[in-house]
């Protein structure tokens, strides 16, 4: 279970208001970092990573910024992905090793990522698979502490 199962459609769509409210780039210098996921909304591109934790904020009551999201911005893709959302994945790219050879070959951009038009589920590799620990009388993750923030 992810922190991000809480949010759903309406808590992003609130939350993008609340990023044009607070004039969008000056707010990210207040919540910290810069996602390379985007989030495409009505002509206008928006911090994936940003806008989950403020969605998360609406939902939970508990603002997140990137680093509190365990798999950071491409987690909060995947969650915004599923929520309907179109994503752009502006990472670098990434040198790769040509085997049998010293040298290093730049990898292609990755491609604009949207929503799935049909109703199976992306399949998710184990490695991407993020477990949390989860409060044994709540049910919700605990944080790096191990102290719960809803019981304690």
């Amino acid at each position: 279970m992810s922190l991000l199962n809480s949010i759903d459609r309406p808590h992003v769509l609130t939350a993008i208001e609340t990023w044009d409210a607070a004039g969008g780039g000056n707010y990210m210098l207040v919540r910290g970092g810069v996602s390379t996921h985007v989030l495409l909304h009505h002509g206008r591109e928006y911090d994936a990573a940003a806008i989950a934790g403020i969605a998360h904020g609406l939902a939970t009551g508990r603002t997140l910024t990137a680093a509190d999201i365990p798999g950071g911005s491409a987690a909060a893709s995947k969650a915004l992905v599923r929520l309907g959302f179109d994503i752009r994945d502006d990472s670098p790219p990434v040198a790769e090793r040509v085997p049998g050879t010293r040298s290093t070959t730049p990898r292609t951009p990755r491609a604009t990522t949207t929503r799935a038009t049909t109703t199976s589920r992306p399949r998710v590799a184990a490695s991407d698979r993020i477990v949390d620990k989860l409060c044994p009388h709540c049910f919700i993750a605990m944080p790096a502490t191990g102290i719960c923030d809803q019981c304690d």
